[in-house]
C-alpha cells in the first residue's frame, strides 16, 4: 500500500534525505499552506538513508508529483538545512578530522524527469544546488497541469575517484518542491497544422509585467521540432536585493518563456517592465538590456537591439527562441553625484598649498532635481573645487560641469538652489520638428529665493535621454533645444568629441532655460518624374487564315508621380506599322490596342515598348475554274434516278391489281 501526503496551498513540500554510513531517525516532513494543491508519493514524503557507501557507489530514489489542483502550475526545487559533520568515527589516519565533514563537496546528485528546465549542468555536488526557491540557479518541472502528475528520479553517486578523507562524516539535506501557479495559453485555432499563427498574439504574465507579442504568420515548433500546442511567459521573483552578475546588476524578475527550446522563423518580441528604483544610481534608463540566460556557457548574454520606452518603464527586444530572459544594469559602481578629481603633490604651487591651510569661505547649493536632492559646497564666488555631476534618479537628465567652473546667478550673483522639473506648456515649434523628451525646466535661486538665470563658465555638458521608437520615419539626428518665448526653439551645438549615441543627446549649455529633445523631419524626397512601363502583351489570335486581321494590345503604365507623354511603336517583322501617343498621370495606366491585316503567309514577329510576340498567317487553297463542279451532270443523274423509280412503282402496284382471290 502507498501512502500518499497531500499539501493544500503554494505548495511546499519538504523531502528530508540523509546519506550517511550509518541509518538514521526518519526526518519529519515540513509544510506550509499554500494556495495549490501538490500530492506526492509516500516514496518521497519520508527520509531514506544509504549506508556504508564508499567511493563509486550509486542509488536511485523515485518520487511522484502530482498537480491536484484546479490551475496549472510549475514546480520549483531547492535545498537546504545542509548538515556535513564527521561523523562518531573521523578519519583520523588521514588526519582530516576538523568539522564540517567532507560530503557536501563530494556527494553528486543528478535528477531526470519529464519537463525538467534547470540552469545547471547535472549532476552537480550538493552544495552546488538551488539553496533557495528564490536563487538565481534553479530547478523546475515546468509545466504541472491540473490533474497531471510526474515522476522524478534522484540519482546520488559517490564518485570512485574519491579519497578517505569522507571515512565516518554523514550529511542530511533537506529536498524541498514547491508548486507555483502559471498561465498556458492553448494555441488551437491560433496556430494552422504546419505550426504558422493564423493571428496576431499577445502573452502576458499573470502580473502583466512581461508580454510576448508573436505576428501573424509567423511559423514556430518546439525544440525537438513538434506542433506548437501551447504556449507561456511566467515571472518569476528572485533574490533581493538583485546579485551581480558579470559585473552587471540584476534589475527585476526573471521571465521564463516556454515552452524552453521553441523556435520561430520570424522575430516575435518580449517586453519586460523595470522600476527605476532598481537601477543603480547614476545611470540611465538607456543603460539597460534584455539577457539570455545560456546554459551552455552557464552566464547571461545581453541581447542587441534593446529599445527602452521611458514613458511606460519597459525594455523589449526581438528573440528566435524561447529561453529564460531578465534585466541586466551597467557595473554597479557608478560615478558619484560630486566628483573629486585630486592632483598629484607636485602639481600644487606653494601659493596654492598655503591658500589651503586656509580654507576658503563656502556656500551651500541645494539641487533639487526632479526626485532627487543634493546639497554641495560651492566657493562664495560659485567656483566649484571639484567636478559635478547632477543627474535624476532615471538618468535620462545630467549635466557634466568641470572642476573650476563658474556656477553664478545673475550680474554673478551667488545661487542657494537650483531646481529642475518637467512642465506641461504649449511651445511654438516649427511645423517640421518633432518633441521626443520632456520638457525640462532649469531654475536658479538666490539667497532670497528670487528667480535668477543661471550661467555656466565655462558651458557645462548636458544630455538628455529619449525613446528612439518615437522616431518619425525621414528625420535628421535629434539635438539638444532650448526654448524661449523671445528666442523661440533654438538647437544647441554639441560637445566636439561627441559621439551620436541612440536613445541620447548631449549638447553644451552656458545659461538655464527650457530644454528637450527634438529632431527635424527630413523634407518629402521629390516627386518621381515619369517612368512608363509596358506590360501585358496580348496577340489574339495567335493563327489566323490570310487576308483576317490580327488585334495586338498592350498596358502602358506610369510608374512615377507626375505626368508625361509616351510615344509607342508597333513594330512588326522589323517594320513601323503604327506609332501612338499617350498621355498618363502619376500611377496610372492605359491599354492601347492595334489591328494588322494583308500579312503574306508565314511566321510574323512582334515587338512593342519592349515586348515581343509572334504570331501565323495560313494560306486558303482555292480550286481552279476547270477543276469546277459540273452542275449539269450532277442534276440529270439525280432526274434520271427519279423517272426509275417511278416507274418501278407503278409496274409493281399495276402486278398487284391483276391478282385476284379464287
Amino acid at each position: 500500500m502507498r501512502k500518499v501526503f497531500r499539501i493544500t496551498g503554494e505548495s511546499v513540500l519538504i523531502l528530508i534525505i540523509a546519506l550517511v554510513l550509518f541509518s538514521f531517525p526518519p526526518s519529519p516532513v515540513k509544510a506550509e499552506s499554500p494556495p495549490l494543491d501538490l500530492e506526492i508519493s509516500a516514496g518521497g514524503a519520508i527520509s531514506w538513508s544509504v549506508t556504508g557507501i564508499q567511493p563509486g557507489d550509486s542509488g536511485t530514489e523515485s518520487v511522484e508529483l502530482r498537480n491536484t489542483g484546479t490551475r496549472d502550475g510549475f514546480v520549483n526545487i531547492w535545498v537546504d538545512d545542509i548538515i556535513s559533520n564527521e561523523g562518531e568515527n573521523p578519519e583520523s589516519e588521514t588526519g582530516n578530522t576538523a568539522e564540517p565533514g567532507e560530503f557536501a563537496d563530494h556527494l553528486l546528485l543528478n535528477l531526470t524527469a519529464k519537463a525538467l528546465n534547470t540552469s545547471l549542468d547535472l549532476p552537480v555536488v550538493i552544495n552546488e544546488l538551488p539553496q533557495s526557491a528564490s536563487s538565481y540557479e534553479y530547478i523546475e518541472i515546468i509545466p504541472l497541469k491540473t490533474g497531471d502528475s510526474t515522476d522524478l528520479y534522484w540519482r546520488w553517486e559517490l564518485p570512485l575517484q574519491t579519497g578517505n578523507e569522507l571515512q565516518g562524516d554523514n550529511i542530511t539535506f533537506t529536498i524541498n518542491y514547491m508548486l507555483r501557479e502559471m498561465t498556458i495559453t492553448d494555441l488551437t485555432g491560433v496556430v494552422d497544422e504546419e505550426g504558422v499563427f493564423k493571428k496576431d498574439i499577445i502573452i502576458r504574465t499573470d502580473n502583466t509585467l512581461g508580454t510576448l507579442t508573436i505576428n501573424k504568420d509567423t511559423k514556430g515548433h518546439t525544440g525537438e521540432g513538434n506542433l506548437l500546442t501551447e504556449i507561456w511567459l511566467i515571472d518569476i521573483d528572485r533574490e533581493s536585493p538583485p546579485p551581480v552578475i558579470n559585473e552587471k546588476a540584476v534589475v527585476g524578475l526573471q521571465y521564463e518563456a516556454g515552452p524552453e527550446g521553441t523556435i520561430f522563423d520570424e522575430p516575435v518580441t518580449i517586453t519586460l517592465t523595470f522600476k527605476l528604483e532598481d537601477i543603480p544610481q547614476g545611470y540611465s534608463t538607456s543603460d539597460l538590456v534584455i539577457a539570455v540566460w545560456d546554459k551552455y556557457l552557464h552566464e547571461w548574454v545581453p541581447l542587441e537591439n534593446c529599445v527602452v520606452d521611458t514613458v511606460h518603464n519597459t525594455i523589449s527586444t526581438q528573440v528566435t527562441h524561447f529561453s529564460r530572459y531578465t534585466i541586466l544594469s551597467p557595473p554597479v559602481s557608478p560615478p558619484p553625484s560630486v566628483i573629486y578629481v585630486p592632483r598629484k603633490p607636485s602639481e600644487i604651487t606653494e601659493e596654492e598649498a598655503k591658500e589651503e591651510e586656509e580654507p576658503e569661505a563656502s556656500n551651500i547649493l541645494e539641487l533639487r532635481i526632479l526626485d532627487r536632492e543634493l546639497d554641495i559646497e560651492i566657493g562664495e564666488d560659485g567656483v566649484l573645487n571639484e567636478p559635478l555631476w547632477i543627474s535624476d534618479i532615471s538618468g535620462n537628465f545630467i549635466i557634466s560641469i568641470e572642476s573650476g567652473a563658474s556656477l553664478t546667478g545673475s550680474g554673478g550673483t551667488p545661487l542657494s538652489r537650483i531646481e529642475l522639473r518637467t512642465v506641461d506648456r504649449q511651445i511654438q515649434i516649427p511645423d517640421n520638428t518633432v518633441i521626443l523628451s520632456p520638457l525640462y525646466e532649469l531654475t536658479g535661486y538666490d539667497y532670497d529665493m528670487n528667480i535668477t538665470e543661471i550661467n555656466f563658465m565655462p558651458p557645462a555638458t548636458l544630455t538628455i535621454g529619449y525613446n528612439p521608437q518615437d522616431i518619425p520615419e525621414n528625420t535628421f539626428l535629434p539635438f539638444v533645444a532650448n526654448y524661449s518665448d523671445d528666442y523661440g526653439l533654438v538647437c544647441l551645438q554639441p560637445p566636439s568629441d561627441y559621439i551620436e549615441e541612440i536613445g541620447k543627446a548631449q549638447a553644451l549649455i552656458d545659461h538655464a532655460s527650457l530644454f528637450f529633445v527634438a529632431a527635424e523631419l527630413a523634407p518629402p524626397p521629390p516627386p518621381l518624374p515619369a517612368l512608363f512601363i509596358a506590360s501585358g502583351l496580348s496577340i489574339s489570335p495567335k493563327r489566323v487564315d490570310m487576308g483576317k486581321p490580327i488585334t495586338i494590345s498592350v498596358t502602358i503604365t506610369n510608374e512615377g508621380a507626375v505626368a508625361g507623354t509616351y510615344e509607342l511603336h508597333l513594330i512588326v517583322d522589323g517594320i513601323v506599322r503604327s506609332i501612338e501617343e499617350v498621355t498618363l498621370t502619376g500611377k496610372s495606366s492605359q491599354t492601347l490596342t492595334f489591328e494588322v491585316s494583308n500579312l503574306a503567309p508565314g511566321t510574323h514577329h512582334v515587338k512593342v515598348a519592349g515586348l515581343a510576340g509572334e504570331f501565323s498567317v495560313v494560306r486558303i487553297d482555292v480550286l481552279p475554274e476547270e477543276s469546277g463542279v459540273n452542275w449539269f451532270l450532277i442534276d440529270g443523274s439525280v432526274a434520271a434516278s427519279l423517272i426509275i423509280a417511278t416507274l418501278a412503282l407503278y409496274y409493281i402496284t399495276r402486278k398487284s391489281r391483276q391478282i385476284r382471290p379464287v
